[in-house]
């Protein structure tokens, strides 16, 4: 019989890497080359496939996006987008023993799971499985012991390095997965049930145009976050995005930084288009003291950037604002030709964890701006 010690090991889990389907792979991997910084570390194609893999991030916690587009109309990725536009298809997560996971997971009987796959290497050994979650998007599990390719097929080949990772990142810091309007409390209980993931923060965001909940969930043994969003009305941009997007799917990828202010300037130097807030935001934040944490050189230049701050709520809330936990965040326009996934560059100060309302907010206005601006939304 396990103790408690083991079943927790046994029930870890951390991420892998994110898998996107898009139209064409190899301008894909370009762009996250020569925008956001990442090093291509292998590709490769058969007769229906293309895949790129592109790498960023710290060694303990590196961002591995697999990028693949279709060659024939047998692709799977040809499958997906003939449904939804592109993005992203899996979230795959790394688990240290994959038959108990999937041992507790069979007792629900509720969940389609592959049967195990393995592939043994001279230095290694690697078992892989997918869950198909409720909302349609994949989880594929990984199983590492030694050295072992990141993905088992044969026709992908690791590439010489030929640039330096730019080191922008530190590492994954959320997903967000948004789902259609009367799911989100079952797709809370899947996520919980299947994978572990636990309630963190509840918000409710509402303006005179729209709305959205959003239940932050939060691994305990993976220090994974995954807010879930659920429209409030028609109107809401999660509505938007579920009604383009055909469906469930994650919304934004946010990427953790040490540097968001000289970040964000590199990025949009690269060609990276972000989000406007308007100067009277900045004017409430002086009216709440928040420029007081920050000299006016470094305060100019995140006015400058258009980053949104906004300050950790915490039962034992510390007395000196100046060691308040400290969200600093900003986010994209829409990466692809549609409204539909856009990333975010955070950075947390004094040991945030969670998230911030007002930022919420903030993003939930500016993208309704946008709205505005396509026509979607009456102001």
């Amino acid at each position: 019989m396990l103790t408690t010690k083991e079943n927790k090991q046994m029930m870890k889990i951390s991420l892998d890497h994110i898998h996107w389907y898009v139209k064409d792979a190899n301008y894909w991997k370009n762009w996250f080359l020569n925008v956001m910084g990442f090093q291509s570390i292998a590709g490769g194609n058969n007769e229906h496939t293309k895949t790129e893999i592109v790498k960023t991030g710290s060694k303990e916690n590196p961002i591995i996006f697999v990028i693949s587009s279709p060659l024939s109309c047998q692709s799977p990725v040809a499958e997906f987008l003939e449904i939804h536009p592109p993005g992203v298809a899996d979230i795959a997560f790394k688990v240290n023993n994959l038959s108990r996971f999937l041992e507790k997971i069979k007792i629900l009987n509720s969940v389609k799971i592959k049967q195990i796959q393995q592939k043994k290497y001279a230095q290694g050994h690697l078992q892989w499985s997918k869950l198909i979650s409720k909302t349609g998007l994949i989880h594929s599990l990984f199983e590492r012991r030694g050295n072992t390719s990141l993905l088992p097929e044969d026709w992908i080949q690791e590439t010489p390095c030929d640039r330096v990772n730019k080191n922008y990142f530190l590492a994954l810091d959320h997903l967000v997965l948004n789902v259609p309007k009367g799911e989100l409390i079952s797709t809370i209980e899947w996520y919980n049930k299947i994978l572990g993931f636990q309630k963190k923060q509840f918000f409710k965001i509402e303006t005179p145009q729209s709305g959205l909940y959003s239940q932050v969930m939060f691994h305990p043994m993976g220090n994974i976050q995954l807010p879930i969003n659920e429209p409030i009305s028609k109107t809401s941009q999660i509505q938007e995005f579920l009604d383009i997007n055909n469906g469930s799917g994650i919304q934004h990828i946010a990427l953790r930084t040490n540097n968001i202010a000289e970040v964000t300037q590199k990025l949009r130097e690269n060609g990276l288009n972000f989000l406007k807030v308007p100067i009277t935001y900045y004017e409430k934040l002086m009216e709440n003291k928040l420029n007081l944490q920050f000299d006016r050189r470094e305060w100019d230049k995140i006015v400058q950037q258009n980053i949104l701050l906004d300050q950790e709520t915490r039962k034992h809330q510390q007395e000196d604002q100046k060691k308040s936990p400290l969200l600093l965040q900003i986010f994209t326009e829409p990466i692809f030709e549609q409204p539909t996934f856009f990333f975010e560059i955070i950075e947390r100060r004094e040991q945030a964890q969670g998230f911030g309302e007002g930022n919420f907010r903030a993003l939930f206005e500016a993208i309704e701006r946008e709205q505005i601006k396509r026509g979607t939304l009456t102001n």
